[in-house]
């Protein structure tokens, strides 16, 4: 029963991301070169972690493919929100992504589930605070 929910907390991950995007997206104009740091790094990071958390946790045997995917999306992670603002951003996104996704898949690892409630709650705080962030400006 708690594997199919796995799954759902995974994919919720990426809804969460989607919103806080377009969200952002919509104010564009009103995020600073500042901001846009943060941005980029929080998502990057937050997602990089998270899920690698989850794919190591339910792949232990696979960690090198583990460890790829998760660069990928936090790698993805990072550029998309990293060009809401300039290239620099963009950089930084990517580079906090590879960070954080080869740490994820080794959290992963020794990962049980308080841990795997402790990355859910980032990843919606993480996300929240962003969106919430972007209103006080």
């Amino acid at each position: 029963m708690v594997v199919p929910f796995i799954w759902v907390i995974f994919i919720s991950y990426f809804v969460m991301a989607a919103v806080s995007y377009f969200y952002l997206r919509k104010s564009r104009n009103l995020i600073s070169y500042h901001f846009g740091m943060n941005i980029a790094m929080t998502s990057s990071g937050v997602m990089g972690i998270s899920c690698g958390i989850i794919l190591g946790n339910q792949f232990p045997l696979f960690f090198s493919e583990v460890t790829f995917l998760t660069l990928l999306i936090a790698i993805s992670a990072g550029a998309i929100f990293g060009s809401l603002v300039d290239y620099q951003t963009l950089v930084t996104g990517v580079s906090n992504g590879i960070m954080a996704g080869i740490m994820g898949p080794m959290l992963g690892l020794a990962a049980e589930l308080p841990l795997l409630v402790i990355a859910t709650f980032l990843v919606f705080l993480g996300f929240g605070l962003l969106c919430f962030s972007l209103r006080s400006l």
